[in-house]
């Protein structure tokens, strides 16, 4: 049966939510925008870091031995956001003048947050609203493949689109066209949708509903960083690769 979506959004707190992801999304816009200046996106990536173990210690307790937890948590949570940072750091300036690089770490993080955000986002609506077909019912029963695919779309659209902004004469991501640059997008929302799930599985085994309460509507840090600490090493390998291959 399909789900109500007024009664979804109003139980969600769709006000709040939409308040406190706007405030949310500008921090973490402005820093990545500042980039590694002042340290402002390692110090957001420590914060997040910090309270990301905490909630993973708390979904597993029982389970796993105290240093097992924070062992494991600390790996779930500062390797993907070292490599966000990392992602950032990308700036190759002149170094490839034919392709027109200028700042090809912040047009790779804003596009790779951009499309996260805009899956989660694609999937929740589209799913809430047209959602017959179930993703994984015993994982995240709200999930369906209806609000999967959108979230694919959204995701495909962006990386083929927003990174023609950070190249000269309007090329794609690398110099490639769009339907590669969108196949990449696949790729990141793929892997979204599997960090999405992970966590889904996390919070079923914890028997709880969010993995925290410190983002009023959301559940949690980590239900707002599951998708992207799944994509962001994924992003990194195929940009390392790609960048490699194009200096070849």
């Amino acid at each position: 049966m399909k789900e109500e979506a007024p009664a979804g959004i109003q139980k969600a707190g769709f006000m709040t939510r939409a308040l406190t992801s706007t405030v949310f999304a500008l921090v973490w816009l402005g820093g990545v925008w500042l980039g590694l200046r002042f340290y402002v996106l390692p110090l957001l990536c420590v914060i997040v870091a910090v309270i990301g173990v905490h909630e993973f210690i708390q979904l597993t307790k029982g389970r796993l031995a105290t240093w097992a937890s924070v062992a494991l948590g600390c790996l779930y949570l500062v390797v993907p956001l070292a490599c966000l940072v990392r992602l950032r750091a990308y700036s190759f300036g002149g170094y490839l003048p034919e392709l027109g690089f200028t700042e090809v770490g912040l047009g790779l993080t804003i596009t790779l947050l951009f499309s996260i955000w805009g899956a989660d986002t694609a999937a929740y609506i589209f799913g809430s609203l047209f959602g017959r077909h179930k993703l994984s019912p015993k994982l995240s029963p709200k999930k369906s493949w209806e609000g999967a695919i959108a979230g694919f779309i959204v995701s495909m659209t962006f990386w083929a689109l927003l990174p023609r902004l950070f190249f000269s004469g309007g090329l794609g991501l690398f110099g490639l066209g769009a339907p590669s640059s969108a196949a990449f997008g696949l790729v990141i929302a793929l892997a979204g949708l599997g960090g999405d799930l992970f966590e889904s599985w996390l919070k079923r085994r914890a028997g709880v509903k969010d993995s925290g309460t410190i983002l009023p509507g959301h559940g949690g840090i980590l239900d707002r960083f599951d998708s992207l600490l799944a994509a962001a090493p994924i992003a990194l390998i195929l940009a390392a690769v790609m960048i490699t291959s194009v200096v070849r």
